[in-house]
């Protein structure tokens, strides 16, 4: 069923939620070259959060603005959409994989290959290349697509858009280095691996490839959690 998260509509690419709060706020990229990044906020919790405006519920929709210039770089969330585009085509453009967790929000530039990490209590950002500090066998040199973080928090895994060919990769979050999970050493060539998820125990990685049509389960050798 169509939520009110898209408005008008667009070419939304993923969602993320902070539901530290009674009622939730929901952040939706979009992958196009100026996709404003936006946040609404609902005034009720449950089905009428996103369905409906029954009851007396409401959405308060607001739109990314980066300021690279302040130190430390900085944000702000406006209500000019005209902005959010600017800002999404200045510094984000195409903008996919998103995640929620403990206060920070992140989510990928797939053009410019880069992760924005947002401090959402703070209002400041950091911003790095993704796969850039890399250890072990293969490489992240792709397009950065979707973006999952583990139950445990130890781990943000991230699909890839390439034309060589793709996998899926781990970083780690204490110190900010990938490392290959699986990759297809060039058996799919102009394919993608998208649809991240988890076993509610943790103990699996469904992952997809798009182009063949392909639904992996990976587990740990250990059995342990992802």
């Amino acid at each position: 069923m169509q939520t009110l998260l898209g408005g008008t509509g667009g070419q939304y690419e993923a969602v993320a939620v902070d539901d530290r709060g009674i009622n939730p706020v929901f952040f939706v990229t979009e992958d196009k070259w100026n996709g404003a990044l936006r946040r609404v906020e609902s005034s009720c919790s449950g089905w009428g959060a996103l369905h409906g405006t029954r009851n007396g519920c409401t959405l308060d929709t607001k739109y990314l603005r980066l300021r690279p210039n302040q130190d430390p770089p900085s944000f702000t969330w406006v209500t000019d959409k005209g902005v959010g585009k600017t800002s999404a085509a200045n510094h984000f453009p195409n903008s996919e994989g998103i995640a929620f967790h403990n206060g920070k929000l992140s989510f990928v530039s797939k053009t410019k290959k880069e992760m924005f990490t947002l401090d959402l209590d703070e209002e400041t950002y950091e911003e790095e290349r993704t796969g850039l500090k890399f250890r072990g066998k293969g490489s992240f040199k792709g397009q950065p697509d979707q973006t999952l973080d583990d139950l445990d928090s130890n781990y943000m895994y991230f699909t890839e858009e390439d034309g060589i060919g793709v996998g899926v990769y781990a970083r780690h979050d204490k110190d900010g280095c990938y490392s290959t999970l699986f990759e297809d050493n060039g058996a799919r060539k102009g394919d993608e691996t998208v649809g991240t998820a988890t076993s509610p125990d943790g103990t699996r990685l469904y992952v997809g490839f798009q182009g063949s049509g392909e639904l992996f389960v990976v587990e740990r050798k250990d059995k342990g959690r992802f």
